[in-house]
């Protein structure tokens, strides 16, 4: 895996506003500095509205939503999530706006984690076993590792704007920057599913809910139809 330089900037950009003017975004590597405002944005906005998250019931339980704040530091301490801020007049980010969270991935290898006790975190866990069990973007990129998305979200009020695209694509930057020939991960709503489609990632894989449910013995309760994997060369 090769060094890079930590944290790095990915992309500046702007979007116009309702009213005129302008609003200046920064995608860049989560400092370490900000790890803890990261790992609560998620919780906040990400397990309240996944399909995953919802179903399993995660923020509705204090004590699974520790245990998710446990794993999702652990996966950040890994310096290989990126986010977006509003970016104000120095140019440097200040407002915290969306997060994408990533770890490499091996095949054959199950990620580190403290095993949950409660039951929403036992019923993702279980979700994500089964989605692990499809090899296709090793199959179809012939590696044997690739950067994982482990959960990408935006601030209500900054969606539409394509934020999530742009971490998408500073994903992929970050992957080729590291030497990691591949990138995806599994995209659980409809909504992701587009954004992974305009990030340029092809789709690998797909099932539909109920199906996949029947797999989990688990009843999923949202309007997404399938369950996709996404993947995307970096080379």
């Amino acid at each position: 895996m090769s060094s890079r330089e930590y944290p790095s900037v990915w992309e500046r950009f702007e979007r116009n506003v309702e009213g005129g003017g302008t609003m200046k975004f920064v995608v860049e590597d989560i400092s370490e500095a900000m790890w803890s405002t990261a790992v609560e944005f998620m919780l906040g906005n990400y397990i309240k509205e996944d399909v995953w998250w919802s179903t399993a019931g995660t923020a509705r339980d204090p004590e699974a939503v520790q245990e998710y704040r446990v794993l999702l530091t652990s996966i950040i301490k890994q310096k290989m999530s990126v986010a977006c801020f509003l970016a104000e007049g120095d140019g440097f980010g200040q407002t915290l706006v969306g997060v994408n969270m990533c770890i490499p991935q091996k095949k054959g290898y199950f990620v580190d984690h403290n095993p949950p006790k409660t039951k929403a975190g036992l019923l993702s866990l279980r979700m994500f076993a089964e989605a692990m069990k499809v090899p296709v973007i090793y199959d179809k990129y012939g590696v044997g590792e690739y950067l994982m998305g482990t959960g990408l979200s935006v601030a209500p009020e900054y969606r539409r704007l394509g934020i999530a695209t742009k971490l998408l694509m500073a994903r992929i930057k970050l992957a080729k920057s590291l030497g990691i020939r591949a990138t995806g991960g599994i995209f659980t709503s409809a909504a992701a599913q587009q954004v992974a489609e305009k990030a340029g990632m092809e789709c690998l894989y797909s099932i539909p809910y109920i199906k996949f449910g029947k797999r989990c013995n688990i009843q999923f309760n949202d309007n997404t139809e399938n369950l996709k994997i996404f993947g995307k060369k970096t080379e």
